[in-house]
């Protein structure tokens, strides 16, 4: 049973007001339609700017105080400002008459922001930058809807840009070391999630990614320390639990790993990934009634699962539940057309049970197949399915193809074994196994 990836909740800052100040609960933005006085009441401290973005920090009839990122605070009347959502036309009238000035564009950007548009978003960030902006906020912004797209190298470059333009804060810090621990540079991420720690950010959060981090550099000493840590700041998260005792089941320490998925399914009985994770810990330690007994509890509060399926079936397959089995590979199948796992123990089960009611050689061979074809044939346990399909289909020129194949990429460790199987091809014999 192959082990699916469990992706750690990482923390991304995801607008550009989280890099302001916080305001009162109440506040919202406004944009001036031109240049209009502001006042402390007695006299004025300033003007607005056309398109200018103002944070409304409190109201008096048809008043509004506010303050602007470049300083500017006092009374402003109401009719001299719109909703940022219904500003798209001052802009519009804005670039139209200036259209090389990169922060008509940078402010634009927050309406499709608030709206959620980000293809529009994303166009109006990128010309600024073509125009040569140098808003740290844009370079942020747009470094954390590359980074949610996946954009993992374009993302750290933004996220380098808005350093050197200024920000030094600890949540810059924080996305970039999300963004190096996605695109496999765990080295870099411990070193952000550091420095966004040095900057103030003490949260179960930090140390929670960081220890992330820890764990894909192979220092889980480290990464125990840091999750021990978040737990201290926040003992009621079932997570930081469940992510404690992926690193004692990476270290083979069953016992701790058991305990903290036990804790974490006690503060929560609804937390799904402490059941698998339990779940494949007793795979692991060859428990399969227990192994299934968690998958059943993921399946029951997740009926949907896929994983949970392929992963009870072949715990039932080790206790030679073979219809259960089946039956499961093809829920998983149902429920993901394209798990390749799940298809090639499928194709195994019904090449090579011992139960002859159970095997089925042309459809085992469909299963290999596909399994084949979604993994481009470059994973050797499939062509070693596909090769024990054909055995049990009676084409055994075919089987020795594909076994010989299979040994050519298998690991060295296994090859010794594969050769069994490939000279029991060769004696035009099937093969017949136990999980």
């Amino acid at each position: 049973m192959r082990r699916a990836l469990t992706l750690l909740t990482l923390i991304v800052l995801g607008s550009i007001s989280a890099a302001r100040a916080a305001g009162p609960p109440k506040s919202f933005e406004v944009v001036a339609r031109g240049t209009y006085r502001v006042t402390d009441g007695r006299k004025e401290t300033g003007a607005t700017e056309a398109g200018e973005v103002l944070v409304v920090l409190a109201t008096d009839q048809d008043k509004f105080w506010v303050q602007s990122s470049r300083g500017l605070k006092g009374w402003i009347e109401g009719a001299a400002v719109v909703p940022l959502a219904e500003a798209e036309s001052i802009y519009s009238q804005l670039i139209r008459a200036d259209p090389r000035n990169p922060v008509h564009y940078e402010r634009r950007a927050a309406i499709w922001l608030q709206s959620g548009q980000t293809d529009k978003l994303v166009a109006d960030y990128d010309r600024a930058v073509q125009l040569g902006s140098k808003n740290p906020l844009v370079y942020l912004n747009r470094g954390i809807h590359r980074a949610t797209q996946g954009e993992f190298d374009k993302a750290i470059a933004d996220y380098d840009m808005a350093q050197r333009l200024g920000v030094n804060q600890a949540y810059l810090f924080v996305n970039r070391g999300v963004a190096q621990l996605a695109g496999g540079r765990p080295e870099k991420a411990v070193e952000d999630f550091t420095a966004a720690i040095q900057r103030g950010d003490k949260t179960a959060s930090v140390y929670l990614n960081r220890a992330s981090a820890y764990q894909a550099a192979n220092e889980e000493i480290k990464a125990i320390d840091d999750l021990a840590e978040a737990i201290r700041l926040d003992p009621k998260n079932p997570a930081a639990y469940h992510q404690r005792g992926m690193v004692w089941q990476a270290m083979e320490n069953w016992d701790k790993a058991v305990a903290d998925f036990d804790q974490a399914i006690q503060l929560d009985a609804k937390f799904i990934p402490a059941y698998s994770s339990r779940g494949f810990l007793w795979f692991q330690r060859k428990e399969s009634a227990k192994a299934i007994a968690d998958f059943n509890q993921v399946i029951q509060l997740n009926p949907k699962a896929p994983v949970a399926y392929n992963n009870r079936g072949y715990n039932r397959q080790v206790l030679k539940k073979y219809r259960e089995a089946l039956a499961d590979y093809d829920e998983a199948i149902r429920l993901a057309p394209n798990y390749l796992l799940a298809y090639q123990n499928k194709a195994w089960l019904l090449a090579t049970c011992p139960d002859d009611a159970i095997r089925n050689g042309k459809q085992a061979v469909e299963a290999a197949k596909k399994a084949c074809e979604l993994a481009q044939e470059e994973q050797w346990p499939d062509l070693k399915a596909l090769a024990a399909a054909y055995a049990e289909s009676g084409d055994f020129a075919k089987a020795v193809q594909w076994q010989t194949k299979a040994i050519a990429i298998a690991p060295e460790a296994e090859r010794g074994e594969e050769q069994k199987v490939l000279e029991t091809y060769q004696s035009k014999r099937p093969w017949r196994d136990n999980p």
